[in-house]
């Protein structure tokens, strides 16, 4: 029997309560693995289960997508960024990739994102260029290039440009780990947005990966948006926001192309 290569690319899938609803995602990013096999980019699932209920637990352990080369893990931290953290810890690819567990994703997403981080240097975080909402709320927008025109870094004092759906080598994950979110414990949230700030701050440039899409899913209550909204939840302090070259206007503001 030919030996399993080595993952290029860990997936790293928080799963809480979302019971069928993980079934149709996992179904979606095992097509974005099969898409990323065929360009020889092999990629493993790390699935948090993090105080997950029976059926979501179920369904995770039971999936035709999961391998016996993939990890599953459970954890009680009740909290999106120590279980992402928990699975990047277990991950063994050179790039990472973040997945909430009710999410869709274009098949071609871990494939572009791939080819961008060695093409654009190990100082690169690739985000979906296109963002489509669904359920709650039907809507569609393009997120931002860093090294693009429409970037402007003192809009990031007040708005998060880029998604929690990020891809990157996994020291960036290492090197700068999710902060604590427990929304309504401390009035801090936004943890996706903090990374974003950290790593822009320590040099890190967020490019998008043209023609791919996050198909996200928006919940009428019990999200974390809402969650974060009703106790108005503001974003931890950041090195990013005590340093004026890069909040300034002007090309001394700007990140290099």
């Amino acid at each position: 029997m030919s030996k399993t290569p080595e993952p290029k690319v860990s997936a790293i899938i928080t799963l809480h309560r979302e019971g069928v609803l993980a079934h149709t995602t996992l179904h979606s990013i095992e097509r974005v693995r099969r898409h990323a096999e065929a360009s020889a980019i092999p990629m493993e699932l790390v699935i948090v289960l993090d105080r997950a209920d029976e059926e979501t637990r179920r369904i995770a352990r039971a999936h035709p997508a999961v391998r016996p080369t993939d990890t599953i893990t459970e954890v009680g931290h009740g909290d999106l960024s120590l279980s992402r953290n928990h699975g990047i810890a277990l991950a063994r690819g050179e790039c990472i990739g973040t997945f909430d567990g009710d999410d869709y994703f274009s098949e071609n997403w871990v494939t572009t994102a791939w080819w961008y981080v060695q093409e654009c240097g190990p100082k690169t975080i690739v985000h979906p260029e296109m963002m489509i909402a669904f359920g709650a709320l039907n809507a569609y927008w393009w997120q931002v290039d860093q090294s693009g025109p429409h970037y402007r870094p003192c809009a990031q004092l007040m708005l998060n440009f880029w998604n929690a759906c990020a891809f990157a080598r996994r020291e960036a994950f290492r090197d700068f780990p999710y902060v604590v979110a427990r929304v309504g414990e401390a009035g801090f949230g936004f943890e996706d947005w903090h990374w974003n700030c950290e790593t822009i701050a320590a040099g890190y440039v967020h490019r998008l990966a043209l023609g791919t899409v996050r198909f996200e899913r928006r919940k009428a209550s019990g999200s974390l948006n809402a969650a974060h909204q009703s106790v108005s939840a503001v974003i931890r302090p950041s090195a990013f926001f005590d340093r004026l070259d890069l909040l300034l206007p002007g090309e001394a503001g700007r990140a290099a192309p």
